[in-house]
């Protein structure tokens, strides 16, 4: 990506921030739920991974990350650092020894929005990081007929 847009990303993510549109929403923040037949510190780690590779931008914002010494429970979030305002937040539970529920919740602005949701998603259900979803899914492909 050029740097003239970096700098339009940074400068449209402030000046969404100044205004109050920047943050995740519950119920109104693109998000999606499930489970995946991995530990949760695998998970853990692939949502690490792709948080690094496709939500922090050039801007470096800052990664805040836990897991509990038991490893029942992990999170991850993407924080704009002036504001403290969450825009990727990746929650996870060990349902087993071998099965993980995970909640990804995005704020809907800039890079943090549906497409990242579903890129998390593919990136923990398949270990492969990508700032796109390119994996096949169930739901039939939408077409618009004219």
């Amino acid at each position: 990506m050029p740097i003239r847009q970096y700098r339009w990303l940074a400068v449209t993510t402030i000046a969404l921030c100044l205004s109050g549109c920047v943050g995740i929403k519950p119920g109104e923040s693109p998000s999606v739920q499930f489970s995946v037949d991995i530990p949760l510190k695998e998970a853990y780690q692939r949502a690490m991974e792709q948080t690094q590779y496709c939500l922090v931008t050039h801007d470096k914002f800052p990664v805040i990350s836990s897991m509990d010494p038991d490893e029942k429970q992990a999170q991850i979030q993407v924080v704009l650092d002036f504001r403290s305002a969450v825009v990727a937040q990746v929650d996870m539970r060990a349902l087993g020894k071998e099965r993980t529920e995970v909640d990804v919740i995005m704020s809907g602005v800039n890079v943090w929005n549906s497409t990242a949701v579903r890129a998390m998603q593919a990136a923990i259900q398949f270990g492969v990081p990508s700032c796109i979803d390119y994996f096949p899914n169930a739901e039939p492909a939408k077409t618009n007929k004219k």
